[in-house]
């Protein structure tokens, strides 16, 4: 190794640091926490080849293991026909019809290929690169990585002692830690004569390893990795002096000087990568094949086959393998719905609900209920906007992350001074709320604070795990009622801007006529107590933050006389007895509360009675098919008794499953998944393609609500198959750090991801991880269009980081994006075999 002829300069320094950093994903807040790929800098790589660079960088599979997919078919979850399928999918060479001589036996690429997909020896990840410590002192490796992660928790978490006078992260640390007691003499004269700038004393350690230009890459790249949520957090910090150059300049300066100045890395450079192998493999497929392993001419006519198909190119055919089934399943038929001639009768009410995959089973039994047609839109019914609350709290961005808010929408209320009572006896319990957490939360005032409130505080707790249910009504009705307040929509937002949106809005979930009496708009959230992870359970369209706001908004504006009027100018006729109503569902206990009760007119009050009892009767229906996949279901009192008690109880693990088996987004019109039950597993955006002339709302589902869902299923599927580095490991763990994360135990990393809670029960499973499934009804010219204007969609796409199927109408067969541009799927065609069946014994036994 020839190490640098020169330090490069800080500015490169930084440049490589931030290279290193696309290695993972921006970690947000707990109040603000986003599904996010955690490796979304690897989309830019095509999936196959980003699997085996994610092993190597972060020593773990971005899917299950081989062995887990062997049990999978060996079950019946994966049929021998679709591994077949996927195989000759990935490697088109295994579709060849040409017979190959191997010792004696007669075969084919696909079926040596195939056996090889189920013999080999299992790609197994690396360690990932290690740091000098790591190499030569395990026990200073842990000390650099406690050091670090004591003043991450420190810096960034509740601590605001620890950055006086506004100082960068850097200085900081440099000022406190030559003061640490717990450090040798030499290491804090070390660390007070450090450089200024951390990109300096990042060269120094370069200086000090002697490393080529590679090996500082990788040297970068293994502490940004050796504390990854930590990196996160400071990716997505966005604070000056908060920066991924300061915490791995703290690493390094600290290892630097804890290691003795006389060590030497060994001579092998650290990311050099030994040579496989293939003995063990081309052994295995010959024993499969029945012949000869120890055949040195048959050993030879396997290798160049067997070279087709790497490691990660045979988990990319195994999960292409298991989503072929998921797809088969969550697909809308391509067959013709038959459609009335006649018109049919006005339903009572149309409800528009978020795409959120928890909404798929309570529409189906609302629609059940009669009288009430569905439909599905983004969360945030496209109005990005800020909403400050009427209780004087602070704002917040009610909108995806994607997005940045137009407006800011306030909410008030025409009864002065019953708000300003209520206002100033709510600021009241928050001040007092926040002293209690202060003092919990202080070195000394615990020991007197329970001293003097302890007995109080005790029985409050014992009646909160004792009765929840009832500590929360008892707590509700201490609690000053709000008055009823309204929200200035239509004052913040121009004519012509309400006119946009509206328009905008309808065309794009095709509610353009047959407007019913009564449309609701369906905001949502998630009523939890004591659960640091309460915003990943609120609508995922919104910022981790609930729909109460955008629904409010969008009604008040979709009432107004003036947008109707213009409206109807181009094209879009709403009905003057139409009302819009705004409402929140609770996705905990299935209850949908009306926003503004006060606001219905007389003349609908009989339809909306009406309404509300189909609600509750969707409600009923649904708790009860969904309660008894919750852990410790089954109370005496009943699915919506159970699910009040989930929402109330602070000791609740699994208060509800969220968006655990997300596997598809649908766009498309109700009636080609209406009547089916898709298990909670898919996006429902509603599209009529006719209604969207110019294809700009198309556009817009493709490029902001499918990216969003595309997060989310990537979130959930890393914390599936990686929960101790992508997940937030179990609950009962949790040591929640200020309102930036949690760590497991006392210390530690800060976790990625989501609870295991939140995907599994256990030691099993109850997410499927799976990439995202793509089906959309429309014209196949627009979606192209729309994949060679967007990047993100084109990224996305190519690389087969989703999978996109495309129809022209419900009668049509769906089209599927390949490796070499559109296809027509053959998910229904049988495929020849090639791969050995499963045991006939296992073969119907599926694994959820």
């Amino acid at each position: 190794m020839t190490a640098l002829a020169s330090l490069p300069s800080p500015a490169v320094i930084r440049g490589w640091i931030a290279a290193a950093g696309r290695s993972i994903s921006a970690h947000f807040p707990l109040e603000t926490f986003i599904a996010r790929n955690p490796v979304a800098g690897y989309e830019n790589l095509d999936w196959e080849e980003a699997i085996g660079r994610i092993a190597r960088d972060h020593g773990i599979l971005l899917s299950l293991s081989e062995q887990r997919f062997r049990d999978l078919h060996a079950r019946g979850r994966i049929s021998s026909s679709d591994l077949h399928a996927a195989l000759r999918f990935t490697v088109p060479e295994a579709g060849s019809s040409r017979i190959l001589r191997i010792g004696g036996l007669a075969t084919t690429v696909g079926e040596v290929l195939g056996h090889d997909l189920l013999v080999a020896p299992p790609m197994t990840a690396a360690s990932p690169q290690p740091t000098p410590a790591a190499r030569l002192s395990p026990r200073v490796h842990a000390r650099v990585d406690d050091l670090t992660a004591r003043w991450a928790a420190a810096s960034l978490g509740s601590a605001p002692w620890s950055r006086a006078n506004g100082e960068n992260m850097w200085t900081a640390w440099r000022r406190l830690a030559a003061l640490d007691p717990t450090l040798s003499r030499r290491v804090r004269s070390g660390i007070r004569n450090s450089p200024d700038d951390p990109a300096a004393a990042v060269g120094e350690a370069l200086a000090r390893w002697q490393l080529d230009e590679t090996a500082a890459e990788s040297f970068l790249s293994a502490h940004v990795l050796a504390l990854p949520g930590w990196a996160a957090l400071v990716r997505h910090a966005g604070t000056t002096g908060v920066d991924l150059t300061s915490l791995v300049a703290i690493r390094a300066t600290l290892e630097r000087l804890l290691l003795p100045a006389d060590t030497a890395l060994p001579a092998r450079a650290a990311n050099e990568e030994v040579p496989t192998d293939d003995t063990a493999r081309i052994g295995a497929v010959a024993l499969a094949l029945g012949v000869d392993a120890t055949d040195g001419e048959a050993r030879g006519a396997l290798r160049p086959v067997l070279s087709l198909i790497d490691p990660p190119a045979r988990l990319a055919v195994w999960q292409e393998a298991l989503e072929r089934g998921v797809a088969r399943e969550l697909a809308p038929a391509t067959a013709p719905v038959l459609r009335p001639s006649a018109p049919v009768q006005r339903p009572l009410a149309q409800a528009v609900f978020c795409i959120d995959t928890r909404s798929e089973s309570f529409r189906r039994h609302l629609e059940a209920a009669g009288g009430v047609e569905t439909l599905g839109f983004a969360g945030f019914f496209a109005a990005p906007i800020s909403f400050r609350p009427a209780d004087g709290s602070a704002e917040v961005a009610s909108c995806p992350v994607l997005l940045t808010p137009r407006v800011a929408i306030t909410e008030s209320s025409v009864q002065r001074d019953a708000i300003a009572r209520w206002k100033r006896q709510r600021a009241a319990g928050v001040e007092r709320d926040a002293t209690i957490d202060a003092l919990k939360e202080s070195a000394v005032a615990p020991y007197a604070f329970a001293e003097t409130a302890g007995w109080v505080l005790g029985a409050a707790s014992a009646a909160r795990t004792l009765a929840p249910e009832g500590w929360r009504a008892l707590v509700s009705r201490m609690r000053p009622a709000k008055p009823s307040t309204h929200v200035d929509a239509n004052v913040v937002f121009t004519l012509e801007e309400r006119v946009l949106y509206a328009e905008t809005a309808l065309r794009m979930m095709g509610l353009v006529d047959h407007f019913a009496p009564i449309v609701l708009l369906t905001g949502h959230g998630a009523s939890v107590t004591n659960n640091p992870f309460a915003s990943s359970l609120q609508c995922g369209a919104c910022g981790g933050h609930e729909g109460e706001p955008n629904a409010r908004a969008a009604a008040m504006i979709f009432n107004d006389p003036e947008t109707r009027d213009a409206l109807a100018a181009r094209g879009i006729s709403i009905p003057a007895d139409t009302l819009f109503v705004a409402a929140q569902m609770d996705t905990v206990t299935d209850e949908v509360t009306l926003l503004e009760p006060w606001a219905i007119p007389a003349t609908h009050e009989t339809a909306v009675l009406e309404l509300t009892r189909r609600l509750e009767s969707a409600r009923a229906g649904n708790t009860a098919e969904r309660g008894p996949s919750l852990p410790g279901a089954g109370g005496r009192h009943g699915a919506i008794r159970d699910t009040a008690r989930r929402s109330a109880d602070w000791a609740e693990a699994y208060a509800e499953w969220g968006l655990v088996g997300n596997a598809s987004f649908i766009v498309g019109p109700r009636s080609i998944t209406a009547d089916t039950d898709l298990g909670r597993r898919a996006f429902l955006h509603s599209y009529d393609a006719a209604a969207d002339p110019d294809g700009s709302g198309l556009e817009t589902i493709l490029t902001a609500p499918m990216i969003v869902a595309q997060w989310i299923n990537a979130q959930y599927a890393a914390s599936t198959v990686a929960p101790d580095r992508f997940g937030a490991g179990p609950k009962p763990l949790h040591n929640v750090v200020g309102t930036v994360g949690v760590l497991a135990g006392y210390g530690g990393d800060l976790r990625l991801g989501l609870p295991w809670q939140s995907v599994g029960v256990g030691r099993a499973a109850r997410h499927e991880p799976i990439r995202l499934q793509v089906f959309v009804e429309a014209p196949l010219a627009r979606v192209n269009d729309i994949i060679d204007a967007s990047e993100a969609v084109r990224t996305l796409v190519t690389n087969r980081w989703i999978t996109l199927r495309v129809r022209e109408h419900d009668s049509a067969r769906w089209m599927r994006w390949g490796r070499y541009g559109w296809q027509a799927d053959d998910l229904d065609i049988p495929t020849p075999s090639g791969v050995p069946a499963a045991p006939a014994e296992t073969t119907t036994k599926e694994i959820h």
